[in-house]
């Protein structure tokens, strides 16, 4: 399935509060203390609509409002849950929901009010003003079920309504993010490789605790999808990135169709097989023989906008597809190659097959010289030749261990340079907290494999969240 623009998280929100007091202050001149709900009510969900689209049912008052939210979450797949008592409410609601809802990530609030509308509860309408502000009292009662139960995926915030607000964004991104690993599928073409085996990830527990399904194609099944392609599609796939890409005097149209007819083969192999991004270890040798070449662009014109990775690391290839889903922009897997000791600039990149449609970078189409001299069919067919855009990027590595994942990132500023890796999707980055030294000195430490997903923004605090949730080992560099 294609997958760009999916970072909207769906949320389902609890909002408790007392049936006992709702006709209380009736006649008072700031109306009955359920029409004073209402309005904090309005203001709670209108934050939350800012950034996320809501499944809401109204007020929980009663077990019959409670099980109607969750009936409603269910149905239409919360990926996680907004909890915050608007005042003093009992807490028999929230402690059936803690056991009877299934698992998904629940953030549980406790605002602090704007102002104190009283100075004292001498009179019926600043006594019931002094009701609708005691969301303190019920949160910290509904704290010690927490303790108890100890749900898992259960977070709590104290703040001002920004502070809230500012944590619910964050953390429902990561929501966001698990639900999307829960439902996708990764294309891995075909091989591992035995220079690299610690490297690599087992396809159960990647399902178990990350999320993706793996399905294994073999390159024979791409091949056969080469040989039935129209030579129409082809040159039409060929004229959209000629239209767009300088194409460089030593590329050989007949390979470069024949890289295009490879790239469109795997899309739809691909795609049949429900793939939301491609793992394709690009350095094995049956790989080459079936196709003649390492397909260059992916996605690809007319496609179903389908990424491709290198070197056949899921882990890398799935830390991208978490950068793609938080930025909705492409991303990329790079090698971190060596520091400059005198510029104190890392020079990154990564051969094979990348996302090159991002349109910060800078992209010709070359040949592919690291195949150039190979005993394949199309020797340095073209490919996409990417340089990585410059500015403010994340950096994210995903691997196994210990029984489960680990996941660690930094951020980089990329410079503005020229083409400087033959064959290489690259870029020269400057880390921004620390030295080169000390930022890839405490990621060797943490155990870290070579690959790194690169994408534009910074998603530290988000995936921080994401880390906590998934109960992923976690690392900020």
């Amino acid at each position: 399935m294609a997958m760009m623009n999916m970072n909207t998280p769906k949320i389902g929100v609890l909002l408790f509060s007392n049936n006992g007091l709702r006709l209380s202050g009736k006649d008072t001149p700031d109306g009955t203390y359920e029409s004073r709900m209402l309005k904090l009510e309005g203001r709670v969900l209108d934050g939350l609509k800012q950034f996320a689209n809501l499944i809401y049912t109204g007020i929980v008052y009663t077990r019959s409002d409670l099980d109607r939210a969750m009936e409603a979450f269910q149905a239409e797949k919360a990926e996680g849950v907004f909890a915050l008592y608007l005042s003093w409410a009992p807490d028999a609601n929230w402690i059936r929901f803690q056991r009877d809802m299934p698992a998904m990530p629940v953030l549980f609030a406790s605002m602090i009010p704007e102002n104190i509308p009283f100075e004292t509860t001498f009179s019926a309408n600043d006594s019931v003003a002094a009701n609708t502000v005691r969301g303190l009292v019920g949160s910290l009662q509904a704290g010690g079920s927490i303790a108890r139960i100890k749900r898992s995926m259960l977070e709590t915030v104290l703040g001002t309504y920004d502070d809230i607000m500012e944590k619910a964004r964050l953390f429902f991104a990561a929501a966001n993010v698990r639900a999307r690993l829960k439902e996708a599928v990764v294309a891995h073409i075909s091989r591992h490789h035995e220079v690299m085996w610690s490297t690599y990830v087992d396809g159960f527990s990647l399902f178990q605790h990350v999320g993706p399904e793996v399905k294994v194609l073999a390159a024979s099944a791409v091949r056969r999808e080469m040989d039935s392609i129209p030579d129409s599609d082809v040159q039409a796939a060929l004229k959209q990135l000629t239209d767009k890409y300088a194409v460089m005097d030593d590329v050989d149209m007949d390979k470069l169709a024949a890289s295009v007819r490879s790239s469109i083969a795997m899309d739809r192999v691909a795609a049949a097989a429900g793939a939301d991004y491609i793992v394709m270890n690009d350095l094995d040798g049956a790989l080459h023989k079936d196709l003649g070449l390492r397909p260059g662009f992916l996605p690809c014109p007319n496609g179903h906008g389908i990424p491709a990775t290198p070197e056949g690391d899921i882990g890398a290839g799935t830390a991208a597809y978490i950068l793609r889903i938080l930025s909705g922009k492409p991303a990329v897997v790079v090698e971190p190659g060596y520091i400059n000791p005198v510029t104190g600039f890392v020079d990154i990149g990564h051969g094979g097959p990348n996302d090159y449609t991002n349109p910060d970078s800078k992209v010709k189409i070359a040949k592919d010289t690291r195949l150039l001299n190979a005993d394949v069919e199309f020797p340095g067919a073209g490919f996409a030749w990417q340089v990585i855009g410059q500015g403010v990027k994340t950096m994210l590595h995903l691997s196994q261990s210990n029984g489960g994942f680990k996941m660690a990132c930094t951020v980089v500023e990329a410079q503005d340079v020229d083409y400087f890796h033959a064959s290489f999707c690259h870029g020269r980055v400057k880390p921004l907290t620390g030295s080169p030294a000390e930022v890839f000195g405490k990621l060797l430490r943490f155990g870290t494999t070579q690959h790194y997903a690169v994408a534009p923004g910074d998603y530290r605090k988000e995936l921080a969240e994401l880390a906590s949730i998934m109960n992923f080992e976690y690392l900020e560099a």
